[in-house]
């Protein structure tokens, strides 16, 4: 390509003028999908409603039941302040562990308690769990004004029905406060003999967890629906809602999407279908659990109306945003492409406009894919090894992004273009010496290799997420945004060089890794290995098959990663038809 002749000056002027344009599209991008929508199906002013009640698990970061580390009575009572005003009641899910100055600090802010007696197949831990739960009934009969023996034990199958109805009876043996127990409402009907041992029915309706999710917006009706039911069939007593509510964070479910805005919208919607329907429930849940996403998680950790800060994470009934740091975000990618394209500003000057503004657009779009990399792995990545796990994929990503950029302009102007190019905008302030840039050391076009390496590591982490996603994928999410990268990068970069007659091999071979790192004066560098690439390539084009098996096509979200699998795996299978190619052709000259 002919080096264009106006002056530098000049090309600086133009090279600004389309930084400024791509840092605004970026802008735009991140903007359009994060704008604050207004949620909710119904009109609804949340200053005229105070929740019924909520589920209280004061658990911080780094404190855990699996781990037995209980919040202080001091956090305790403070996560009960920050609930006064808000709420009504709060549903309690045991009564030891740090939870028994609830009942009196409770009864001092006016909320009401639904004493929770936690049981599960320890029978020593049931037995001091009823004993606990009726010493505080008995204690502050003005606090507690009912309580739950038992959550979920019979989905979870930890007892049988007949010693749920045990504990059951030795409560209300010991109390005067209303007696129930709680599960989703199937195994209500399941077990119909349990309504003659409670006082009340206490049923959960989560329809983002059902065997058949339901999306946000069409919740009430199923909701309304199932509870007609469940009351028809267990007539005589009282229905309580004792769980329902929707995550803000996660992975999607078919239509079931966890966001900021679905979880706003159900729950002004199942705030008013509970008013005009005259239903008691208890919202899950007071606040955000981080210690769930060992078990469930992203969106086991991301259930609360209150972050794990203690602060509303959205206005219920208002307008919402799913991302509101977005601008945080977008600056960031802002920040990246910059110091990308100042650090090889020596060689963009000297590309023609048309160049200049693929390398523009290049640098800005691999910047925005980094950024949301990032804000992906800061997602409820609460564990050490998750923020480990996480860091060593962002820097791998932004290494691999750097070298198909520095590939990408190698395409656009030859070689010479970053060995004897003029001193870059960054040298000429003084911040870079002439002529090194990022071009030395391991980031070298000189090492081919390096790129292939990095998209190999990244390849083996494509295939854990999918082994993994057919293993447990009702819990795993689904991590797009780590893959989009290298993805869009390599289809960018050989768009771009197709466009800029660049693009002189054909077949398979053009999206191959080898190819694609390979210096053009001295021939490809491909060998293709009929080792790793072939164990990789054949994974990662036979798991999306599993996956969407169980996903079923349904779930956009899990097309989503699918393609991206697949698409990761091409570049993998050009290696492979380079080999074949070598080999056929050592055939070939050996005859």
């Amino acid at each position: 390509m002919t080096a264009p002749t106006s002056r530098p000056a000049t090309r600086f002027v133009w090279l600004l003028l389309l930084v400024l344009l791509a840092a605004l599209a970026n802008i735009v991008a991140w903007w359009w999908p994060n704008q604050p929508v207004q949620v909710g199906n119904a009109p609804y002013a949340a200053q005229e409603h105070v929740v019924e009640s909520m589920s209280f698990a004061p658990f911080r970061r780094g404190q855990s039941p699996l781990t037995h580390v209980y919040p202080t009575a001091e956090q305790v009572v403070e996560d009960l302040e920050s609930l006064k005003g808000l709420t009504r009641g709060i549903r309690t899910y045991t009564s030891r562990e740090g939870l028994e100055v609830v009942p009196p600090a409770a009864q001092k802010l006016g909320i009401n308690v639904m004493q929770g007696v936690w049981l599960g197949p320890e029978r020593d831990i049931n037995d001091k769990e009823v004993a606990a739960a009726i010493e505080l009934a008995n204690k502050y009969p003005d606090a507690i004004k009912s309580l739950v023996v038992g959550n979920e034990v019979l989905l979870r199958k930890d007892l049988t029905v007949d010693e749920v109805i045990a504990y059951i009876r030795k409560v209300k043996a010991a109390v005067k406060q209303p007696v129930t127990y709680a599960d989703v409402w199937e195994f209500w009907l399941r077990f119909p003999q349990l309504l003659n041992e409670v006082d009340f029915v206490t049923v959960h309706f989560l329809p983002y967890w059902e065997d058949l999710p339901i999306a946000a917006s069409h919740s009430m009706p199923h909701i309304m629906e199932v509870f007609r039911e469940v009351k028809a069939k267990l007539p005589g007593k009282p229905i309580t809602i004792g769980e329902v509510g929707w995550p803000s964070e996660g992975r999607s479910r078919r239509d079931a999407v966890p966001s900021r805005t679905e979880a706003a919208g159900f729950i002004a919607d199942f705030m008013q279908t509970a008013k005009k329907e005259g239903l008691s429930y208890n919202l899950v849940e007071a606040f955000d659990q981080p210690w769930k996403v060992k078990m469930e998680g992203t969106v086991g950790g991301a259930w609360g109306i209150l972050n794990e800060l203690r602060q509303p994470k959205f206005e219920v009934g208002g307008k919402v945003s799913n991302l509101p740091e977005w601008p945080l975000f977008a600056g960031l990618g802002v920040l990246l492409a910059l110091i990308l394209l100042v650090l090889h500003a020596q060689t963009i000057v000297t590309l023609s406009t048309a160049g200049m503004a693929a390398a523009v657009g290049f640098a800005q779009v691999q910047a925005a894919l980094l950024s949301a990399a990032i804000e992906r792995g800061l997602e409820y990545n609460f564990s050490v090894a998750h923020q480990i796990e996480a860091g060593i994929a962002i820097l791998l990503i932004g290494i691999f992004g750097l070298l198909l950029f520095r590939r990408l302009l190698v395409l656009l102007g030859g070689k010479s273009a970053l060995t004897h190019s003029p001193r870059s905008l960054g040298s000429a302030f003084g911040l870079l010496r002439p002529g090194a840039g990022l071009g030395a050391g391991v980031l070298s076009l000189r090492q081919p290799r390096l790129g292939e390496a990095i998209y190999g590591l990244l390849g083996l982490w494509v295939t854990y997420h999918a082994v993994m996603l057919v293993a447990a994928g009702r819990y795993r999410d689904f991590p797009i945004d780590y893959f989009l990268l290298p993805v869009a990068g390599l289809l960018l970069l050989r768009l771009l060089a197709g466009l800029f007659g660049r693009n002189d091999n054909a077949g398979m071979a053009r999206i191959a890794l080898g190819n694609t790192f390979a210096d053009p004066q001295a021939g490809t560098t491909a060998q293709g290995r009929f080792g790793w690439e072939a164990v990789l390539t054949f994974l990662l084009l036979c798991l999306p098959v599993l996956v969407v098996s169980l996903e079923t096509l349904d779930n956009r979200e899990a097309l989503y990663w699918c393609a991206i699998t697949v698409v990761y795996a091409l570049p993998l299978l050009g290696n492979l038809a380079l080999a074949a190619q070598r080999t056929t052709a050592r055939t070939a000259a050996a005859v």
